[in-house]
């Protein structure tokens, strides 16, 4: 027997790494598209993770005739080995295809789907796939739960991740002395190189001026940024410090956050922390997204609770007056945020998600 997982981000990575722990060996042989946490945790990785980090309409064109070989040299791998069951991370544009080739070429086991689509803010229909594919959901919030669930799709919920990962979270004691009496404001440009080239030039002007406030302001690097883009990084945001370790550790010293929209606002709420999300892409990217995303937000502390819990400023929004301007705003009204965060915390459910996902799956193949 063996379990194969396919993760295309630095995310996904971390929940195919604790998954793979949480299942304990009780499907023998893990391998697939992992990344370094899904190897550390003794998976075998086939492909590496960050063939699928593409960001923006032009580069994932560009991208296309490469993805449709992998998906058929993936595709071929599973049907040659058969492995006791399927199980993707995220990455739907790339991961929607492989399971349509494997169930149209006679892969007839479980096929699970962690952090599936997000079909309640956009792409509705990709859940009637889903349903019809015969695939098995785990996603991380209640409301899409309950959306797939309606539509006629298996899926399993406990809570978020998140929740396991950051309960009594804290930092390594040389993290906490590095910060110790300073007021760091968290500056998180992304984990994917577009993003960041966007978001650092942006983010360095802000945090000059938080220099030149009192703040001690710190550019984290994603550990899953290749050589060449940490080096662009770090050169775009001199003279202002970097952290190479954990983002979640960097979130926990500061008094506040700056950054990409993603799982950091998610990290922020968990640890009570004040966000001003950003989001910058190409004008393509932007036209498409407006068109076709139905939520008025693009922050999951937002859409959790139908209301602004963070401020959020895209695409040309996303300026150092703007950003300067709602921090002054939003200082002035901490208890109203911080009642705001308990709310949404909330309705992240119970701890124990990979455990739940472990047994799920375990559970299924054996029936």
């Amino acid at each position: 027997m063996s379990l194969f997982v396919s993760c295309g981000e630095a995310s996904g990575d971390h929940y195919a790494g604790s998954l793979v722990k949480a299942i304990e060996g009780k499907l023998g042989r893990c391998w697939g598209m992992l990344g370094p946490e899904g190897v550390s945790a003794g998976g075998q990785a086939l492909w590496d993770y960050n063939q699928l980090q593409i960001m923006g309409v032009m580069e994932a064109l560009k991208s296309v005739p490469r993805l449709v070989r992998l998906k058929n040299w993936m595709t071929n791998k599973i049907l040659e080995d058969m492995p006791s069951c399927v199980v993707v991370i995220d990455s739907p544009d790339y991961h929607i295809p492989l399971i349509k080739d494997l169930r149209r070429r006679g892969y007839s086991k479980p096929i699970f789907y962690v952090s599936p689509p997000t079909v309640w803010a956009w792409r509705k229909r990709r859940a009637d796939v889903i349903r019809d594919l015969k695939v098995i959901c785990l996603p991380l919030f209640e409301l899409e739960h309950n959306f797939y669930r309606d539509r006629g799709v298996e899926s399993h919920w406990l809570g978020h991740p998140l929740l396991d990962d950051l309960y009594d979270y804290v930092p390594s004691p040389d993290v906490l002395n590095m910060y110790e009496g300073r007021c760091v404001v968290a500056l998180l440009p992304g984990s994917r190189s577009a993003e960041v080239r966007r978001l650092a030039p942006v983010l360095k002007e802000v945090g000059l001026c938080l220099l030149k406030a009192g703040y001690y302001p710190v550019f984290s690097i994603a550990e899953s940024l290749s050589p060449a883009s940490k080096e662009a990084l770090k050169k775009t945001g001199n003279p202002l410090p970097f952290f190479e370790g954990s983002g979640v550790d960097l979130i926990y010293v500061s008094n506040f956050v700056i950054g990409a929209c993603g799982t950091a606002a998610v990290e922020a709420m968990i640890l009570e922390k004040f966000m001003l999300v950003l989001y910058k892409a190409s004008l393509l990217s932007y036209i498409v997204y407006k068109l076709m995303v139905k939520t008025q937000w693009v922050s999951m502390p937002n859409v959790l609770l139908g209301r602004e819990v963070y401020p959020e400023l895209l695409q040309g929004k996303a300026n150092a007056s703007l950003i300067k301007e709602s921090l002054q705003r939003y200082s002035q009204d901490t208890t109203r945020i911080r009642e705001n965060l308990l709310e949404a915390k909330k309705k992240l459910g119970q701890r124990g998600s990979y455990k739940f996902w472990a047994d799920v799956i375990v559970k299924r193949v054996e029936k």
